[in-house]
C-alpha cells in the first residue's frame, strides 16, 4: 500500500481550505479508506475540526516532528502523537509551526523535509492529506514536493482568479526545476452563495480564467452555510454534524469527484 498525497493549498486564508480537507479525511475514512490527515497549518483549525479542544496543550506535533527531522533525530513512534478521530488519523498542529520557516532557513534540503517525514508515513495509507498554511514561502514549497497532486479551495471573489494563477505558476516552476511529478487536481469552489449575481458572475470568471490557464475546476461547488462553522465549535465537520445538510452533500459529490479523477 501506498498513500496518494493531496495538498489541500491556497496562499489566501479564509477561503474553506481546512474545512475541505478535514471533511474530505472524514468522508474517506468513512468509505473505508485508510486515511492521514497533517495539519499543516499554524492555526490548528484541521486539528480543532477533528476534535482536538487544547491544540497549545498537544506535547507532538508536526512542528515537533519536523524539528526532530531538521536536526536528525529520530522520529517518535506515531503511537505517540498521532489523534484518532471518526476513522481518520491526524498529526495535529498549533501555533508552534509559525516558527518553522526560521528554523528551515539554514537546514540542508530544506524544501524536502515535510516529503521526509510523508515517507515514513506513506505505507501505511491510502490517503495522506495535507492542510497547508495560507502563505507562499518555503513551507508551502514543503507541500507542494511532499504532495502528488493539490487541491485548491477558493471562494468565488476577484481576488481568487489572481491568486489561483500564482499558486500555478509556483506548482508549474516547482515541477520543473525538480522534476517531481506533481499535478492541480482541481479547483473546489466554496463558500458559493448562487442567489447572487455577483457570486454567479464570479464564478464564471473563475471557470474561464481555469480553462485559460488550463487549471481543472470541479464541478462540485460547496454553498455557503452557517452550519459549517456550526459544526467546528463541536470539534466536527459538517458531514458528522448535519449529514444531510446541502453543504455536507455538496462534500459527498466533491470526494466522488476526486476519487473519479485520482
Amino acid at each position: 500500500m501506498k498513500a496518494t498525497v493531496l495538498g489541500f493549498i491556497n496562499e489566501k486564508g479564509g477561503v474553506g481550505k481546512s474545512t475541505s480537507a478535514a471533511t474530505t479525511a472524514y468522508l474517506l475514512a468513512k468509505q473505508g479508506k485508510k486515511v492521514l490527515l497533517i495539519d499543516f497549518d499554524g492555526q490548528g483549525h484541521a486539528s480543532l475540526l477533528c476534535g482536538v479542544q487544547n491544540i497549545n496543550r498537544q506535547e507532538i506535533t508536526i512542528a515537533t516532528l519536523m524539528n526532530h527531522i531538521i536536526d536528525g533525530e529520530a522520529l517518535p513512534k506515531p503511537e505517540q502523537y498521532l489523534v484518532h478521530h471518526a476513522g481518520v488519523d491526524l498529526v495535529p498542529s498549533n501555533s508552534q509551526l509559525f516558527a518553522l520557516e526560521r528554523n528551515l532557513a539554514n537546514a540542508d534540503f530544506r524544501e524536502t523535509k515535510l516529503r521526509e517525514y510523508v515517507q515514513t508515513m506513506r505505507s501505511s495509507y491510502e490517503y495522506i492529506l495535507i492542510d497547508c498554511m495560507p502563505n507562499g514561502g518555503t513551507p508551502q514549497i514543503n507541500v507542494m514536493l511532499a504532495a502528488d497532486a493539490l487541491v485548491i479551495p477558493t471562494q468565488a471573489e476577484v481576488f481568487s482568479a489572481v491568486g489561483l494563477s500564482q499558486l500555478a505558476r509556483h506548482a508549474s516552476t516547482i515541477a520543473r526545476n525538480t522534476g517531481h511529478s506533481l499535478k492541480i487536481t482541481g479547483v473546489l469552489l466554496t463558500m458559493l452563495d448562487q442567489r447572487t449575481c455577483l457570486a454567479r458572475e464570479i464564478g464564471e470568471m473563475l471557470a474561464e480564467h481555469t480553462q485559460q490557464n488550463s487549471i481543472p475546476i470541479f464541478q462540485t461547488k460547496i454553498p455557503r452555510s452557517t452550519k459549517v462553522g456550526e459544526a467546528a465549535l463541536y470539534g466536527q465537520t459538517i458531514c458528522e454534524y448535519l449529514p444531510k445538510h446541502p453543504a455536507a452533500l455538496a462534500y459527498e459529490a466533491f470526494v466522488k469527484e476526486l476519487i473519479a479523477d485520482a
